[in-house]
């Protein structure tokens, strides 16, 4: 419980030293989705956001405050992230929509568990979260969240484990 509460407060005060509302991704390295699979770690998050998406806006913060956690080198072991502007015209074709149901995630619009090439890769709402791991000596994908609050657990939870 103490390290909950502890975990929890620290990116409380992280939220407020980087700004809520901030539209600035600084701190996050930027990818095309050409370049989603080719990160060097074995594991790592990957954050997609619009322009304009007032939940990608109110998610940001988040984003930013566990990458500066990830940073204090207080949590060995947690994923590393990474972000893709879908508004970005290099990166719009992933993100689909109004894709038919029957997928992953909450309303079944996203094609990502499995999915080892960028392609393949289908985003279905924003903001949205994803892994990517080494299964079998490939690079795939799986979804993790979309949705702020669901975004915000996953990220609290990934802290929480990997805390020294």
């Amino acid at each position: 419980m103490r390290k909950t509460i502890l975990v929890l407060l620290t990116l409380i005060i992280s939220i407020m030293l980087v700004g809520c509302g901030s539209s600035d991704m600084k701190g996050v390295k930027n990818l095309t989705q050409q370049q989603i699979y080719e990160q060097k770690e074995d594991k790592y998050y990957v954050f997609f956001y619009r322009e304009g998406c007032s939940g990608c806006e109110d998610t940001k913060p988040y984003i930013l405050a566990y990458i500066k956690a990830l940073k204090s080198g207080d949590y060995p072991g947690a994923r590393a992230m990474y972000a893709v502007n879908l508004s970005d015209e290099k990166n719009y074709t992933m993100y689909v929509a109004n894709h038919a149901e029957g997928g992953q995630g909450t309303d079944g619009r996203f094609w990502v568990d499995g999915v080892s090439n960028w392609s393949e890769l289908k985003i279905g709402s924003t903001p949205s979260l994803i892994t990517v791991y080494i299964k079998d000596g490939v690079k795939v994908s799986q979804y993790a969240a979309q949705g702020k609050d669901k975004i915000t657990d996953v990220l609290n939870n990934q802290l929480l484990v990997n805390k020294k």
